[in-house]
């Protein structure tokens, strides 16, 4: 079989999936990110009191191949179970914009108790299998995909300072998969093709995540507080260890707020929002007869991309003889498993698609 040039732009779970399979299929594949992180949402900040998941906060699984990944993570002791104490007040408010929709104890197909699933020791850490060789080029940002033949495409970057007034190459691919949210994947591929028109039909919830920590203090018996606030979605305790001082002595929260209160407040600066969001934590935790003392560390970080709230109802979605492809979790629902699928799926339609004559 025929080896290919094959760029990936995003380092989520979607695109590095896509990249693992092409990969160890043998074809050449560079990975784009934007930031300097790998897993997208799956996302932690690692801080002098230790690390914070302030994104997807755990993933559930549904499908076989999917199981068979996070238990293989399990094993490979990059990802554990998590077996969560809740407390509740009796609301049924939204889960929060980064967790997994549904039952936050149940799978809301078949009735029964999901099992859930963190990255160890963070939840990046889910995405590491992924990561088996193959290029990835960090704080690139692709901005343009250019035609340079009847098959070949390039990809290209803003010039990095002023002096610069051409855009910078980053190479010419046989095919591409972005695998970035829907309204970013738009800005590249709607200019290329109408058939990427339908990324405009794709909803994405915003979500301003909350990081506190609190130096120690009395115990406090529950791990996760699911909707306790018009404001607020969810609440939830960080991994013990890997502290500065490498006790776990700092309790660590990550609380996300409502998709209404990130949306009213989407432009609000971080200070504020940290602030606020703290306050209306502070009567959460009370209400459960938890006083905290002052946290030692108060940051927000804004998803502006958070929560597909309506998804394209396919896997993928392919143009120029299916060699450009978009994917995503934004394909098929909010779910971590929906990213990993759809990654699959774009990368077995991008190699069928490469090894059948060009038809343009």
């Amino acid at each position: 079989m025929p080896s290919f040039d094959i760029a990936v732009i995003g380092a989520g779970i979607a695109g590095l999936n896509a990249a693992n399979i092409l990969h160890k299929a043998g074809h050449r594949v560079q990975v784009f990110e934007k930031s300097r992180g790998l897993g997208g949402r799956l996302a932690t900040r690692r801080t002098d009191v230790g690390i914070f998941n302030h994104g997807a906060q755990f993933a559930t699984a549904r499908h076989p191949d999917f199981i068979r990944y996070l238990e293989q993570g399990v094993k490979a002791g990059i990802a554990q179970h998590w077996r969560p104490e809740k407390w509740q007040d009796g609301s049924d408010n939204e889960t929060s914009a980064l967790v997994p929709t549904g039952s936050l104890a149940r799978d809301e197909n078949s009735g029964r108790a999901e099992t859930w699933y963190r990255g160890h020791p963070a939840m990046n850490n889910l995405v590491s299998a992924l990561n088996t060789g193959f290029t990835i080029h960090r704080n690139v940002r692709i901005a343009r995909i250019a035609p340079v033949s009847r098959n070949r495409f390039e990809l290209l970057s803003h010039p990095v300072t002023l002096q610069q007034a051409n855009p910078l190459s980053h190479g010419v691919f046989d095919g591409i998969i972005v695998a970035i949210p829907a309204p970013q994947s738009a800005e590249i591929l709607m200019p290329l093709s109408p058939r990427f028109d339908v990324l405009d039909d794709v909803e994405i919830a915003p979500c301003w995540a909350v990081m506190l920590a609190f130096a120690p203090s009395n115990p406090i018996p529950y791990d996760v507080f699911a909707s306790p606030d018009p404001a607020i979605a969810w609440i939830g305790r960080n991994p013990n260890g890997n502290t500065a001082a490498g006790n776990g002595e700092y309790t660590r929260w990550t609380i996300h707020a409502s998709v209404e209160w990130s949306r009213e407040h989407l432009e609000d600066k971080a200070s504020n929002v940290a602030e606020t969001i703290h306050d209306l934590a502070h009567h959460v935790f009370k209400k459960a007869g938890i006083t905290l003392p002052q946290p030692v560390l108060k940051q927000a970080h804004r998803w502006r991309y958070a929560r597909t709230t309506r998804p394209l109802g396919q896997s993928h979605i392919a143009s120029a003889d299916g060699r450009i492809i978009a994917a995503g979790d934004w394909c098929m629902g909010a779910r971590i498993e929906a990213a990993y699928q759809s990654g699959e799926s774009a990368a077995h339609a991008i190699m069928t698609s490469l090894q059948t004559p060009w038809l343009g």
